[in-house]
């Protein structure tokens, strides 16, 4: 199996060095502060923003956001990391402008080591949202809007309390045929995990022991994280091509043949939004879960300053961070949202500015103590 691991470099923001950063449209440029209604009726000229997002949760924004603005079309093509690094790549190069934004993780650095660092796209980061924010996503490259970490999910119709505590559990004869999870040749986010459990093998093989009272006997791999890997695969785990169809699978199963899943905690939004029968074991051992921010970028030449803005300010929530488009990342039902937080069931966020993005920043936190990063 292929891994890669790559390194995040520098570059600077809007406001600093990049020739874009004093461009101007209408007046208005990413220097400039406007208030919101003067940023709707500069929007409005410009009529739309163009996004490519690898999240989905751009699309349901993008709706709420023209349902906010009437007059502002917001085009969100839904498209892979790897795409959109390529989609800007080549745009760029053939003098073609079409997105202003884009939003993603950035496929393992590839966005910050190589369109950032060469000018293909820039951070914007304004005052009005960045007070917003704590450490550490405050100090990542681009605007964060969106944390995860890959974890077990299960159906919780079939399953009153978590069916799994340990990550070796998916190796039993129990889970066999029954764990699925997205190709990790095309998913970066598993890669993460599994690359998390060779560089801590020694939690792996003291998970192993607590679990089967017995030392870790390996069957001609290197360390005990090579070894889960090996016998998750052996026991016939089901390899698929959308992390999403996994967790959607899950939610379907019967009970007599209740599956779970290896995918990102950011799809327990199904809950709400679907009324899906979907949870995680927050306790899960060993904690080894990588935690992913997907963030927001501008591109180096955008062609509607105040519609990209626009959009912004009101995914982050407005000015005082406590608007809709904060909330429809993953519900509207704010009640519903606070309960299953309390529950311990939805994923962490980077916006500090109410006490939803803090309690699901604890429990990610409590997630992720053993993790590889990289920055």
């Amino acid at each position: 199996m292929l891994f890669i691991v790559a390194l995040f470099g520098c570059a600077n923001a809007y406001g600093e060095s990049e020739e874009s950063a004093g461009s101007e449209n209408n007046g208005v440029s990413f220097d400039s502060y406007e208030t919101t209604e003067d940023l709707y009726e500069l929007a409005k000229a410009e009529g739309e923003v163009v996004i490519y997002s690898a999240t989905s949760a751009a699309e349901q924004v993008g709706v709420a956001f023209e349902e906010e603005y009437p007059g502002v079309k917001a085009v969100v093509t839904k498209v892979s990391d790897p795409e959109i690094y390529e989609k800007i790549q080549r745009e760029h190069d053939s003098g073609v402008h079409n997105a202003d934004i884009i939003l993603g993780k950035g496929t393992n650095g590839s966005w910050s080591n190589d369109l950032l660092k060469n000018g293909y796209i820039s951070e914007y980061k304004p005052e009005e949202i960045m007070k917003h924010i704590d450490e550490p996503y405050k100090s990542y490259e681009g605007l964060g809007f969106i944390s995860e970490a890959i974890t077990i999910i299960h159906n919780t119709d079939h399953h009153t309390e978590a069916p799994i505590d340990n990550w070796w559990d998916l190796t039993t004869e129990k889970w066999k045929s029954k764990v699925l999870l997205k190709d990790p040749l095309s998913a970066p986010d598993i890669q993460g995990v599994f690359m998390t459990m060779v560089k801590h093998a020694d939690e792996m093989e003291k998970a192993y022991e607590e679990k089967f009272g017995e030392p870790l006997e390996l069957n001609g791999t290197e360390n005990a994280g090579y070894e889960f890997i090996k016998r998750l695969l052996d026991n016939d785990a089901i390899l698929m091509s959308s992390m999403g169809d996994t967790v959607d699978a899950v939610a379907e199963s019967g009970a007599d043949h209740s599956v779970v899943a290896i995918a990102s905690t950011v799809k327990l939004r199904d809950v709400v939004q679907k009324d899906a029968a979907l949870g995680i074991n927050p306790e899960l051992q060993p904690k080894l879960s990588v935690p992913g921010t997907s963030r927001v970028f501008v591109t180096s030449n955008v062609e509607n300053i105040a519609a990209t803005k626009l959009f912004i300010r009101y995914m982050a929530g407005g000015e005082d961070g406590q608007g809709k488009g904060f909330l429809h990342h993953l519900t509207t039902q704010e009640h519903l949202l606070y309960e299953m937080i309390l529950s311990k069931t939805l994923p962490s966020r980077p916006y500090q500015s109410s006490i939803y993005g803090k309690r699901m920043n604890n429990i990610i936190t409590s997630m992720q103590t053993k993790c590889i990063t990289f920055f």
